[in-house]
């Protein structure tokens, strides 16, 4: 392994990782034989290795998960978003040690150069593309979605045939909103107004801003109204067929953020569904080890650890407060 570590990262970022690096080998799986080219895009990439806060141990990034798939040959082009300033040493060291990949790492700012992205990758857009979009806090603009949304539209010559369109897994920073959007009105200022707005990609926030300054809704049914909001959006506005959505929480039960899922292909709808309910089941395990590991104990045998509330069950989207 060459290149240097990341940064720490809590249990929850193993889980995110683990779906997938779960859910890339089936993507690829699914289109076995049809097709000889596949698409991964990588936005805030990271430094392609982190290091668990639970073990101290070091795990790949998804920046490696993904050039590491070997299903179909694996990800036969791979592009990567990341800061300026660190862009161009990912690309060194990704290249370094795949040598024989296509491989590109773009600087700046993801929102801004996915466009100059997606239109060097216009000859192969009726190749399989999977976008995994995790970006640290309020850095996703919706501008991106719809980009992604709209780069394989018109790829089928034949009418009526299926066309699959960009599958996307986005981190909706759930907390992060509740904060900048605070109950007092005060302290929320235009550049946390517009951090939202750029985010849904319209005003539609505000109803359950309100309801929740209101005191007619709870932090806790704002974060769910939040989330149900971007997958309506994915929905209505982008006409992805199907969301999942899944909460990761932290040692002490807190929301982190939420993992969105969007596409309109039934196998992807059904892998992702199986991978989100074992996640589930493992979570509570995973979270009493680490609240073990952060009081310096060891890990408990979990035989008396009540994990009844694992589990998922998806719910489609209901319509936003208007």
């Amino acid at each position: 392994m060459s290149g240097q570590a990341g940064r720490s990262w809590g249990y929850w970022t193993e889980v995110k990782l683990a779906i997938l690096q779960g859910y890339l080998p089936a993507f690829l799986r699914a289109s076995k034989g049809k097709v000889n080219k596949f698409v991964y895009l990588d936005a805030f990439a990271g430094e392609g290795h982190g290091i668990s806060r639970v073990t101290g141990q070091s795990f790949p990034g998804s920046a490696r998960i993904a050039l590491d798939v070997d299903v179909a040959g694996g990800f036969t082009k791979l592009r990567y978003f990341e800061k300026e300033e660190k862009a161009q040493e990912l690309e060194q060291r990704l290249r370094s040690d795949y040598p024989d990949r296509d491989i590109k790492v773009y600087g700046g700012d993801c929102n801004e150069t996915i466009a100059t992205a997606l239109s060097e990758l216009r000859s192969v857009r009726w190749a399989p593309t999977f976008a995994f979009l995790d970006p640290d806090g309020m850095e996703l603009a919706w501008e991106t979605l719809k980009l992604l949304a709209a780069h394989k539209i018109g790829y089928k010559k034949r009418p009526g045939s299926a066309e699959y369109k960009v599958e996307i897994w986005l981190l909706f920073p759930t907390q992060g909103l509740i904060r900048m959007l605070a109950l007092d009105p005060s302290k929320v200022m235009p550049p946390h107004e517009n951090a939202a707005t750029r985010l849904f990609g319209s005003d539609a926030w505000r109803p359950i801003y309100e309801r929740r300054r209101n005191n007619k809704c709870t932090a806790a049914d704002a974060k769910e109204e939040y989330v149900n909001l971007m997958r309506w959006r994915l929905i209505k506005e982008l006409h992805y067929a199907k969301t999942h959505a899944f909460e990761l929480k932290n040692t002490r039960g807190g929301t982190v953020y939420h993992m969105i899922f969007a596409t309109d292909n039934a196998a992807g709808d059904r892998i992702m569904g199986d991978l989100y309910r074992s996640a589930a089941k493992a979570i509570p395990e995973m979270r009493q080890e680490a609240r073990d590991r952060q009081r310096g104990q060891p890990a408990l045998p979990f035989d008396d650890v009540d994990f009844a509330d694992a589990g998922y069950q998806y719910e489609p989207p209901w319509q936003p407060p208007e």
